[in-house]
């Protein structure tokens, strides 16, 4: 993959592959080489701490000078840089939540304004911006993606649409609207696509597997009719396909670029080959996906215990379950600093450490306040 040649490159990574390693060994490896100057790579992924990362390791590498960015951070900053010439005007101001402006419109529209209706409301809004889905077409957009909007199909689209209006009055964007623009902008003004893509002539795009429509689109803008664009991801991590995310994108590139080169990373450092042979046997039986994109990992560390399943009849029993487990392995001799609880959301922590403080096993909450020790509890 390092040293693959210029041109659209597809990079299947499992999970634990080193796929971040890979991704600034060949950008590094480009810029040292002369191949492309580092000034003119644009490097995106999802977060912004995955984004810091990468820079600090290309930096290391001896290619300083790579942009590595989100793409809401990347269209913030071209939005801000041709905002006078595209837009005119005092630059908007951003907003950082958009509870207070749903919660108006809710309002006006007549929806429900209770704190967990209008998240729902504005997880709605951000669902449709991303897939590039207006008011007047909510309704018939969500029933064709089967949507559960917190409320009718109509009425959400009347919250969408006045939020936009009061959004729009106030001269205010939100995240969904830098991508809008930027991709608007690169899209209507030749002048800027040309200044742009000249200072850009080389793209990597990281998490490929969920990227929305939106994002997409900026992307298509920012290539234009070039090539030089490295993606990496796996169509079985996909995670924000509520958000509107899709693996379509990474499933077609070899279709869309019929000359790329394909790259699988399969060595998985990560995990004991116990764990990897049953990732390998979940992955093959879903029914989803297009059986040339399923990757078969390979284990690389000492092998280690068979993964347990259990069943149990609520959250208590489960976590009761959990905690006598844990007594086990802590009378056994192992540290508790070996042993981790993972749940889905942090709202079920109240269970675990109710179940581990009745065994009188202490713990501690990553992430997240213990819950015995919240003002509202004590």
């Amino acid at each position: 993959m390092v040293t693959a040649p210029a041109g659209p490159l597809c990079v299947l990574a499992g999970a634990g592959t080193g796929k971040t390693r890979a991704i600034t060994h060949r950008i590094a490896h480009r810029v040292r080489t002369g191949h492309v100057r580092a000034q003119h790579v644009l490097a995106v992924t999802f977060t912004a701490r995955a984004a810091a990362e990468m820079r600090a390791r290309i930096g290391q590498l001896g290619a300083g000078g790579v942009q590595a960015r989100t793409f809401h951070a990347a269209a913030l900053r071209q939005l801000r840089y041709f905002w006078p010439r595209v837009v005119g005007g005092p630059q908007w101001d951003l907003l950082d939540s958009k509870l207070r402006v749903v919660s108006q419109a809710a309002h006006r529209a007549g929806a429900g304004t209770e704190s967990e209706v209008l998240r729902d409301l504005a997880t709605e809004i951000e669902w449709a911006k991303a897939s590039m889905v207006t008011p007047d077409d909510y309704a018939a957009a969500a029933g064709r993606a089967r949507r559960q909007p917190p409320a009718p199909a109509e009425l959400v689209a009347s919250v969408y649409r006045w939020y936009e209006s009061f959004k729009g009055k106030a001269n205010l964007l939100d995240f969904d609207d830098l991508l809008l623009h930027t991709a608007a902008a690169l899209e209507e003004h030749p002048v800027v696509a040309e200044e742009f893509r000249d200072r850009y002539r080389c793209f990597v795009v990281d998490e490929y597997q969920d990227v929305t429509p939106l994002q997409q689109r900026v992307l298509d803008a920012w290539l234009g009719d070039r090539d030089d664009l490295t993606v990496v991801g796996d169509a079985n991590q996909t995670i924000y396909s509520f958000a509107g995310a899709s693996p379509r994108p990474l499933l077609g590139f070899t279709r869309r670029f019929p000359n790329a080169t394909v790259v699988r990373l399969e060595r998985d450092y990560r995990s004991t080959p116990e764990v990897v042979s049953l990732a390998n046997r979940v992955i093959g039986a879903a029914r989803d996906r297009p059986a040339g994109s399923r990757l078969r990992l390979v284990g690389q560390q000492d092998s280690g215990p068979e993964p347990m399943f259990a069943e149990f009849d609520d959250e208590p029993a489960e976590a009761a379950a959990v905690a006598r487990k844990i007594a086990e392995l802590l009378d056994a001799g192992t540290p508790a600093s070996e042993i981790a609880v993972l749940y889905r959301v942090n709202a079920q922590s109240e269970t675990y450490e109710q179940a581990l403080s009745e065994l009188d096993i202490p713990y501690l909450v990553r992430g997240g306040e213990r819950f015995f020790a919240r003002a509202e509890v004590r």
